[in-house]
């Protein structure tokens, strides 16, 4: 019920209001931090953290969120960069905060590590969240007729 709560919270905002995946997503992701690390191995391809050298890198959350808003909203890596400086949904779901946007290149690079198996996981915990909170019940899927 604390996703429940959290996600009503969410809705009073009049920006997520606009998004309710988003919003949904967003909300999930923020609960269940452990998610991140079925993908972090990918990402970082087994390079430890440090704070010295270039600072320009995404986080391994920023990654995740971004590829899940481009797969979302059906975007090319070009196209994620522009959204995050055209919009400020965008930029609050990825959690950019002040920073500066990162380049198409750099998240293609990043976000392409992650292997179908890790993906699968993610998709898998998530939904498995949304069921468990009644926000899904898996009975009918949208597919594309093309």
């Amino acid at each position: 019920m604390k996703l429940l709560n959290d996600l009503k919270l969410q809705f009073e905002k009049e920006l997520w209001a606009l998004s309710p995946e988003l919003a949904v997503t967003d909300t999930v992701l923020n609960q269940h931090p452990e998610i991140y690390e079925m993908v972090k191995k990918d990402i970082t391809m087994g390079e430890a953290s440090s704070n010295l050298g270039r600072q320009d890198m995404p986080t391994v959350e920023q990654v995740v969120r971004a590829g899940i808003y481009k797969e979302m909203k059906n975007l090319t890596y070009r196209e994620l960069e522009y959204a995050q400086h055209d919009s400020r949904m965008c930029s609050l779901f990825i959690k950019l905060d002040d920073r500066k946007p990162f380049s198409f290149k750099a998240y293609q690079k990043y976000i392409s590590r992650i292997s179908a198996e890790s993906l699968n996981k993610v998709m898998i915990a998530i939904n498995r969240i949304a069921m468990g909170e009644g926000l899904e019940d898996c009975k009918s899927i949208r597919t594309d007729s093309t």
